[in-house]
């Protein structure tokens, strides 16, 4: 089976990564109520990139956004308290990646691995450096924070696990440098595309 990696900019895409998200996080967490039009959006989805991965029948199978340059803030700092020196970033290099969730079919260990590393390191890398970002905050459960790290994506605690709709999750966060010194590769990835 082959996959297709995309940056979701069109409309019929969109709706497809909103439907999905929907059917995760209500259908199978129960984190949201039902809605009419079957699709979950916030108001962070204004200020993000969304990126997906189809199937060979163009179904979703991965989901993950970046937000960046957000007026409102990012999700994780709900969790944080803005006022301490440890939180300080430059507002403008700042970034979240949120909303990763792969379809219970392709959860095993070859799929999540592949899904992981090319949503963030070929999909959300290239828009990070676009987008001049050095860090980027991710609210991760510790089995994930785990997982992520073998997979070389370097994601640090910042503060104590907090209840995250019915999830304990690690306000965490993730500086691309360390990444880039992790996977000397991603570099030179750029200078191919």
């Amino acid at each position: 089976m082959g996959y297709t990696f995309i940056h979701a900019t069109d409309i019929k895409t969109l709706e497809k990564v909103h439907r999905f998200r929907y059917k995760v996080m209500h259908h199978e967490l129960g984190w949201i109520d039902a809605n009419l039009d079957g699709k979950e959006k916030d108001d962070y989805d204004n200020y993000c990139d969304q990126f997906a991965i189809l199937n060979d029948h163009e179904e979703i199978c991965c989901t993950m956004r970046l937000i960046y340059h957000s007026p409102i803030g990012y999700p994780t700092e709900r969790f944080l308290d803005l006022q301490q020196p440890e939180y300080k970033f430059n507002r403008e290099k700042l970034a979240e990646m949120s909303r990763i969730f792969i379809d219970p079919k392709y959860r095993n260990m070859k799929d999540t691995k592949l899904f992981i590393n090319s949503i963030v390191k070929k999909l959300a890398y290239k828009k990070i450096k676009e987008h001049g970002i050095e860090y980027c905050y991710g609210m991760l459960e510790q089995k994930f924070l785990k997982l992520v790290n073998m997979y070389k994506i370097p994601y640090k605690a910042i503060s104590n696990i907090e209840q995250d709709y019915d999830k304990f999750k690690y306000p965490s966060i993730l500086s691309v440098k360390e990444m880039e010194k992790h996977n000397p590769e991603l570099r030179k990835s750029l200078l191919v595309l």
